[in-house]
């Protein structure tokens, strides 16, 4: 049986990805939004979106965990792992037990199981036919999703790729690349905004992070705009 408040919320996130699409061209804030529902409403403990950046490179965007980025960074400094691998081919990549990749990718499972990560499924972001950047979703112990939960993330990847596909159509000066390499930029603010308020405040830089979302998303303000006012120290939190 269908649980009413489940649905009711996961309504709510795909209206939420089709708001903050909608608003201009902070993509961060929407792949922000998919990070956290991803955990909220899969048996996943913790998930990070990676999108392209010229030619062969990576970056991760937005994570639902500092501990997250880790694991990302490690993919995207040897080439190798199975969000790079989703995105390299255009096709979902589980690993039921990181353990059993260890061979293949070292370093990716090293990260993954100092992270207490037992367990990783890749998918595709993809828009217009063209693979642009994938979310990897980590389980605690090895295992896999459910066929509904990865129906679920691939639902919302979707929303995200066709918001984009719309914008792009809709404004010439929108072109797809411009919105990537802008959520790219925008990371990087928010990792000078996290790192500044870590410092100031004496606290992790997760803990920080969830201030900076914290007030983004109870003021309506895109998380790029929180974070340059902290850096630019117009807003003290």
């Amino acid at each position: 049986m269908a649980d009413p408040a489940r649905e009711a919320g996961i309504a709510g996130v795909v209206s939420d990805l089709v708001e903050a699409l909608r608003s201009g061209r902070e993509l961060v804030d929407a792949l922000d939004l998919l990070v956290q529902a991803c955990t909220e409403y899969t048996q996943a403990v913790e998930a990070a979106v990676i999108l392209r950046a010229e030619g062969d490179t990576y970056r991760a965007v937005a994570s639902t965990a500092e501990r997250t980025l880790d694991v990302e960074e490690a993919q995207i400094g040897v080439h190798g792992g199975p969000c790079i691998e989703s995105i390299a081919h255009g096709t979902l990549f589980a690993v039921p037990d990181v353990r059993d990749v260890r061979d293949k990718w070292p370093d990716f499972v090293r990260s993954a199981l100092s992270a207490g990560l037992g367990a990783a499924l890749a998918l595709p972001l993809e828009v217009d036919g063209e693979t642009v950047g994938g979310v990897n979703v980590f389980l605690r112990e090895p295992g896999q999703l459910t066929e509904h939960e990865v129906s679920l993330v691939t639902s919302m990847l979707r929303v995200v790729g066709s918001g984009l596909s719309q914008r792009r159509e809709n404004d010439a000066q929108a072109a797809l690349a411009d919105q990537l390499a802008f959520a790219l930029d925008s990371r990087v603010v928010i990792e000078q905004a996290k790192g500044y308020l870590s410092y100031e405040r004496g606290t992790t830089v997760a803990s920080a992070f969830s201030l900076l979302r914290s007030h983004a998303r109870s003021h309506h303000l895109p998380l790029r705009d929180v974070a340059q006012d902290v850096v630019d120290r117009r807003l003290v939190l």
